[in-house]
């Protein structure tokens, strides 16, 4: 979170999307994720929520066959996808911490291609809109209060807001 919230504050465009609470099978690690929410969306950094019915709504056509962003009948993310500078692309199962390095059995490869890269994060941009909540810090009522976070999709041609108390 450090690292991400440094980033957004150097004026770098920070965008994660991971899974919702709809639609993972992991309900404790989005439990973990959830307490950095809202502090990530406070440093700048674009949140974006998978939503359940993301599989067989967010297909992208790629060289003529069908690819889901889930393999499973139920969307969620397993698969970890880093692009930077619309350059360099990471892809793998492997999280980024010692216990996925030592003990587990993932792997993540990284490959540098300008083009890759690119054509990624205009599929990225294009699969947005339909496959995934943004989470957006709704103004504070009052005073006292603190900003909600609001989940923001399209639903029929509308912008539809949510929040943690509907």
């Amino acid at each position: 979170m450090t690292r991400l919230s440094a980033l957004s504050a150097r004026g770098v465009k920070v965008r994660v999307l991971t899974n919702s609470l709809a639609s993972t099978d992991v309900t404790a690690v989005h439990a973990g994720y959830q307490q950095y929410r809202r502090a990530l969306l406070e440093a700048g950094v674009e949140l974006h929520e998978l939503k359940p019915t993301a599989a067989p709504d967010a297909q992208a056509s790629a060289g003529g066959a069908k690819r889901a962003l889930s393999g499973s009948s139920r969307a969620s993310l397993h698969a970890k996808v880093m692009i930077f500078d619309r350059r360099t692309l990471f892809v793998g199962s492997m999280n980024l911490d010692p216990r996925s390095v030592f003990t587990n059995t993932e792997i993540g490869v990284v490959v540098v291609h300008d083009k890759l890269a690119a054509s990624m994060v205009e599929k990225l941009d294009g699969l947005l809109p339909d496959a995934g909540f943004r989470l957006e810090l709704k103004p504070a009522a009052g005073p006292d209060s603190a900003p909600e976070i609001e989940w923001v999709t399209t639903e029929d041609g509308q912008t539809v807001r949510y929040t943690a108390s509907r």
